[in-house]
């Protein structure tokens, strides 16, 4: 069962109601592409589900390149997850409640179980509070339960704002030119320990800046 999680005030639902359409909105005007390892893509056909790694930063735009897939998403128990989980049920996600501060066992073992039905899950190993862009062991433990391959991707945008808070979190700007950047999927065996962590981690770190280079090596 996924930890108890708040309900949304009157102010809350207000902000769903107004984010999710300019959301979607946002999401028409990009011009997107696809590189790397594009297989294992939302569109693409997967012979075994995926679990997705992104960095919390990603999640926007993310949400709405992924949707109506039925994927299988962690997000955490807190006001701020609350609205994200609203958000992205229009999105066509299932939220999975719980964060590696509350809640977190619940939610993986309703992860994996949701991986071995063949669904296809996404988390954001350096969610929810951070510290940025590092990984924790939830991540590794879906791949080692399951058998199910991690699949690290990484969002960029030509023009883009940077928000101020822990993740500088990304907001690209209306029209611009945008790029998901699929890795190489790793597999984690049963007793797998911390050196696959790493090994998914430095995978992340290379597709980040795969993408955060994407359109600078195209102006060259």
């Amino acid at each position: 069962m996924s930890a108890e999680t708040h309900k949304p005030t009157f102010s809350d639902w207000l902000v769903i109601l107004i984010a999710t359409p300019i959301i979607h909105l946002l999401g028409l005007t990009l011009r997107i592409q696809e590189t790397g390892q594009s297989q294992w893509g939302p569109n693409a056909r997967q012979s075994e589900a995926p679990v997705w790694a992104l960095w919390h930063e990603t999640i926007l735009m993310s949400v709405w390149h992924h949707r109506d897939q039925d994927v299988h998403v962690m997000i955490s128990a807190s006001r701020d997850g609350e609205l994200i989980s609203r958000i992205a049920k229009f999105f066509g996600y299932t939220p999975v409640r719980g964060s590696s501060s509350r809640g977190g066992r619940e939610a993986l073992t309703e992860l994996v179980n949701y991986l071995k039905d063949g669904k296809r899950c996404a988390i954001t190993p350096d969610g929810p509070r951070g510290p940025r862009r590092e990984m924790k062991i939830g991540v590794l433990s879906l791949s080692r339960l399951t058998g199910c391959p991690i699949v690290p991707f990484a969002f960029e945008a030509e023009h883009c704002w940077r928000l101020r808070s822990w993740d500088k979190f990304i907001i690209p700007k209306p029209f611009s030119r945008a790029v998901f950047v699929y890795g190489n999927p790793i597999k984690v065996p049963r007793h797998g320990g911390e050196e696959y962590l790493k090994q998914i981690q430095a995978e992340l770190d290379r597709v980040t800046l795969e993408a955060e280079n994407y359109f600078k090596q195209k102006a060259v």
